[in-house]
C-alpha cells in the first residue's frame, strides 16, 4: 500500500513540477504577442502583403527561446523529467512544429481574407475557427497546460468574430476587437506573470555560491 501510495505521490509531484515549467509567463507573452499579430494583419498587409506571414511564425519560438535561456534557466536551471515523459515531450514538440506554423498561416489567410475570395459567407472563417479550436484544444492536451485552452477558444471564436464584424465596423477594425483586446489581457497578464516569477526567483549570485563552497 505504502509502494501504491508513494508512486502516486511522485507522479503528482512530477506533474506539478511539470506544470511549473509554464509558471514563468513566457507562453502568455508569447501567444499575446501572436494574436496581436493577428489584431494588426490587416494593417500590415497593405504594407508588405503576404510577407507578413513570416511575423506571425517567427516571433512566438524566438520569445520562447530567448526567454527560456536568458531569464528562465539562469533562475531555475533546466528541470529534468524521466524518460518516459522526454520521450513524450519530443513528440510532442515535433507535433507541435509541425502543426502549429499550419495554423498560424491558416488563421492569417483567413483573417485577410485570401481564402475568401472564391468563396464567400460565413463557411470558410467558421471552419478555420473550429479548426483551431480543435487544434489548440488538442496541443493543451497533449501538452497538459490548461491555459492553452483559453488560446483556443479566442483564436477559435475570433476568426468568426471578425467576419461578423466586418460589414458593420468594417477592417481595420474588426480583427483589432476580435483579436487586439484579449491579446492584450493575455500578454499583460504574461508579463505580470513574468515579472512576479523573477521577484520570487532572482538570479542567484555567483559569488556567494563560490563563498559556500
Amino acid at each position: 500500500m505504502n509502494n501504491i501510495n508513494t508512486k502516486i505521490n511522485l507522479k503528482e509531484i512530477e506533474k506539478q513540477t511539470y506544470r511549473f515549467t509554464f509558471q514563468d509567463g513566457l507562453y502568455d507573452i508569447t501567444y499575446g504577442t501572436i494574436l496581436i499579430s493577428f489584431a494588426i494583419a490587416p494593417i500590415l498587409r497593405e504594407i508588405i502583403y503576404l510577407w507578413y506571414i513570416a511575423f506571425l511564425i517567427l516571433p512566438a519560438p524566438l520569445i520562447l527561446l530567448l526567454g527560456k535561456r536568458f531569464i528562465t534557466i539562469p533562475r531555475i536551471g533546466i528541470v529534468k523529467f524521466k524518460q518516459e515523459r522526454n520521450e513524450s515531450k519530443k513528440k510532442i514538440k515535433l507535433l507541435i512544429s509541425i502543426l502549429f506554423p499550419i495554423t498560424i498561416i491558416t488563421v492569417a489567410l483567413t483573417i485577410i481574407s485570401i481564402f475568401n475570395i472564391t468563396i464567400s459567407g460565413f463557411i470558410v472563417p467558421v471552419g478555420a475557427g473550429i479548426f483551431a479550436l480543435v487544434l489548440l484544444s488538442s496541443i493543451a492536451y497533449l501538452i497538459d497546460y490548461p491555459h492553452f485552452y483559453i488560446y483556443a477558444i479566442s483564436i477559435g471564436l475570433g476568426i468568426p468574430l471578425t467576419e461578423i464584424l466586418e460589414p458593420l465596423i468594417g477592417e481595420p477594425l474588426d480583427a483589432l476587437v476580435s483579436f487586439g483586446i484579449s491579446g492584450i489581457l493575455i500578454l499583460l497578464y504574461g508579463v505580470l506573470t513574468l515579472h512576479k516569477f523573477m521577484q520570487t526567483y532572482p538570479i542567484p549570485d555567483k559569488k556567494m555560491d563560490h563563498a559556500n563552497e
